[in-house]
């Protein structure tokens, strides 16, 4: 009898030993490894599955005994095994649309930060009708717009108010991106990005004052302000008209965007006009102090392309002249715009974009036009022209790629170049 009990036991034992390790190999196949602690375990993540390859171009009948099947598969999409799709582009011009309501799409100096600007009542505008120069006119019984697009990603917008039965407030959708918000300036209202621990608040765009003129071109008050839109993450530059007399219409309102980093459009005042004849406006966009010009190429190191180099050390505006100036003694001053841009591109890729570069050259020479000439006219758009044409150039002729900063004599290489750009060892 105890020996029987003995091997009763014993065959108890050895059944509760194999019970357990069956117990443990289950729990390590579900969970991946045996509980050491009782601290929780991430779990192994599961393998990317290797892409299955597609059926490429189907044929768009196909006939299967008496049955008959079609499809809508695309033809030369590939068999999705192929490489990932390349990263979006950056925007460098201003889109504009058949559809009003599809947006105006505009480029900021934040690279691949987008503006898209929605005009008021856009669902009932007619489409565009195309002017010569890449905008259009969307129209409506009571009101037109035209918006005027500029290298560089700038844009007039010009309202015509055709009746005084049309509205006397006019709101603009602005949709910005994320991580920036409105602002009223000085004279301007600004687009800013949010600030942060160890980085500010800084402009990305302007969006200019409106002026308003009668049929006879008198000057008419408007207020600007800053409210809520629609759908949620818009939000509105609303211009409120002020009287205007009913036998003068109709009425042009003007409103330009900038894609700037300074935090202002050159207007002086809120219905700024210009400067008297003969009188050119204060400096506002600064000379870089750093800048090195050198077109002949005396401090070009070696390993440095002589092209490249010239373009970034050219002295001056390389597309057209370093100033413009109108019949009556009023001049727009160039240099510093095409200076900073030259430096703009030296730090391209690393700390900015070309793109933005360029959209930020448009907006400082915007600034001379209208600190020169104010935000209408003759004047003014011939000196747009010009402005236009330089960031025209500079997009079609000058390269790209980043360049180090010449050493000169007076050079203080202790000190950093405004731009943060190293300086050439070499």
């Amino acid at each position: 009898m105890r020996v029987r009990a003995a091997r009763l036991c014993s065959n108890s034992v050895t059944s509760r030993l194999a019970f357990l390790a069956v117990f443990a190999v289950v729990l390590l196949a579900v969970f991946g490894q045996p509980f050491v602690s009782a601290d929780p375990v991430t779990p192994t993540p599961k393998p990317i599955p290797n892409p299955v390859a597609q059926p490429d171009s189907l044929p768009r009948d196909a006939f299967i005994g008496g049955a008959r099947t079609s499809t809508n598969s695309g033809i030369g999409m590939g068999t999705g095994t192929g490489p990932p799709l390349a990263a979006a582009r950056e925007r460098d011009d201003v889109t504009v649309p058949v559809w009003a309501y599809d947006g105006i799409h505009l480029s900021s100096s934040w690279p691949l930060h987008n503006i898209v600007w929605h005009l008021p009542g856009e669902m009932t505008l007619a489409p565009a009708a195309w002017t010569g120069d890449g905008g259009a006119v969307y129209g409506s019984p009571d009101v037109d717009y035209l918006v005027r697009p500029y290298a560089g990603s700038g844009a007039d917008i010009v309202i015509t108010r055709k009746t005084v039965f049309s509205s006397s407030t006019i709101p603009f959708g602005l949709r910005l991106p994320e991580g920036s918000h409105l602002r009223q300036g000085v004279n301007t209202v600004l687009v800013e990005s949010d600030a942060s621990p160890g980085h500010p608040a800084s402009t990305i765009a302007t969006v200019s004052i409106p002026t308003a003129t009668d049929a006879n071109g008198v000057p008419l008050q408007v207020t600007p302000r800053l409210g809520p839109g629609f759908p949620q993450g818009q939000q509105n530059v609303i211009a409120d008209l002020g009287p205007a007399n009913p036998l003068a219409f109709p009425v042009t309102i003007t409103i330009a965007y900038r894609p700037g980093e300074l935090p202002t459009t050159g207007a002086l005042n809120p219905d700024w006009q210009g400067m008297p004849e003969g009188t050119s406006p204060p400096k506002i966009v600064p000379n870089p102090g750093d800048y090195v010009s050198d077109p002949d190429g005396r401090y070009r190191p070696a390993s440095v392309d002589p092209v490249l180099y010239r373009q970034r050390h050219a002295g001056g505006c390389q597309g057209g002249l370093n100033a413009f100036t109108s019949a009556d003694g009023r001049t727009a001053d160039f240099l510093a715009a095409c200076q900073k841009q030259q430096m703009c591109y030296d730090v391209t890729p690393a700390r900015t974009s070309v793109a933005a570069c360029n959209g930020i050259l448009l907006s400082d020479m915007s600034i001379g036009c209208t600190s020169a000439f104010g935000q209408t006219g003759d004047d003014y758009e011939a000196c747009l022209r010009v402005a236009n044409d330089q960031v025209a150039w500079a997009k079609a002729n000058m390269l790209s790629g980043a360049l180090c900063q010449p050493v000169t004599p007076n050079t203080n290489t202790a000190m950093l170049p405004a731009t943060g750009n190293r300086y050439c060892t070499t």
